[in-house]
C-alpha cells in the first residue's frame, strides 16, 4: 500500500486523540498515521472526518501541536521508516523537524532546527521575536507552499537596523524561502530566496 495524504482541518494540540481532517479518504482502522514530522499511533476508528487514535509521538518523536492544513499521511506500518534499532531520542536528531503555518500570527520559536511551511491561502502575515542567547545557531528556513506575497516581519530587523530590515516578503511564488540562523539573540540572514527585506 502506498501512503496516502490529507490536511487537518483544524489545530491539534499536542495530546489531542480525535485528529480533524479535511478527507479521511485511504485511512484504515489500525494503520499509522504521520503529521509533519510526528508519528501517531494506531487508528481506532474513522468517524466522518474525525480519525481517532491509540496516542501522539511514537516511535521516538514527540507529540507536538500541529496547525490547520499540516500534512497528514497514514499507510501500512511497513510504509513508514523505522527509527533506528536502540535510539532512545523524543525526537529523531537526523530529521528536519516541520511546522507548517495557515493563519497569520507568530512563529513558535523552536528548540532545534526546522523548516517552517507557509501554506495559507492567501496572504500569510507572520512575527518573529528574538531567540534567546542560549538558542545561538538555531536555523530556521522559512519557505512558501503557496504562490502568495507572504510577510515574515522581525522588529528588531534582519540585519539589525530595525525599521529598514525589518520585513521580509516572499514573492507570490511557491517555494519562495528565507533561512535565517540565530546569533547573539537576533535573527540574521544565511539565505534569500524570491524573499526582500526592507
Amino acid at each position: 500500500m502506498a501512503l496516502t495524504g490529507t490536511t487537518l482541518s483544524g489545530a491539534i494540540s499536542a495530546t489531542e486523540l480525535t485528529i480533524p481532517v479535511t478527507s479521511a479518504t485511504g485511512f484504515s482502522v489500525g494503520n499509522p498515521i504521520k503529521i509533519e514530522t510526528e508519528m501517531i499511533g494506531a487508528i481506532l476508528a474513522v468517524d466522518g472526518t474525525n480519525i481517532k487514535v491509540r496516542g501522539r509521538g511514537w516511535d521516538g518523536t514527540a507529540g507536538v501541536p500541529h496547525n490547520a492544513l499540516a500534512l497528514v499521511v497514514t499507510g501500512l506500518p511497513s510504509d513508514f521508516a523505522a527509527p533506528a534499532p536502540g535510539r532512545m531520542v523524543a525526537l529523531d536528531p537526523d530529521g528536519l523537524e516541520i511546522r507548517e503555518y495557515s493563519v497569520n500570527g507568530a512563529i513558535t520559536i523552536p528548540d532545534r532546527d526546522q523548516l517552517i511551511v507557509l501554506n495559507k491561502a492567501g496572504v500569510a502575515a507572520m512575527t518573529l521575536a528574538n531567540p534567546t542567547k542560549a538558542q545561538d545557531g538555531l536555523t530556521l528556513t522559512i519557505q512558501s507552499a503557496t504562490a502568495n506575497a507572504h510577510t515574515v516581519t522581525y522588529t528588531a530587523g534582519f540585519y539589525g537596523d530595525t525599521t529598514s530590515s525589518d520585513v521580509a516578503t516572499f514573492a507570490a511564488k511557491a517555494g519562495a524561502s528565507m533561512t535565517i540562523r540565530a546569533l547573539n539573540g537576533q535573527w540574521g540572514v544565511v539565505a534569500l530566496g524570491n524573499v526582500t527585506i526592507a
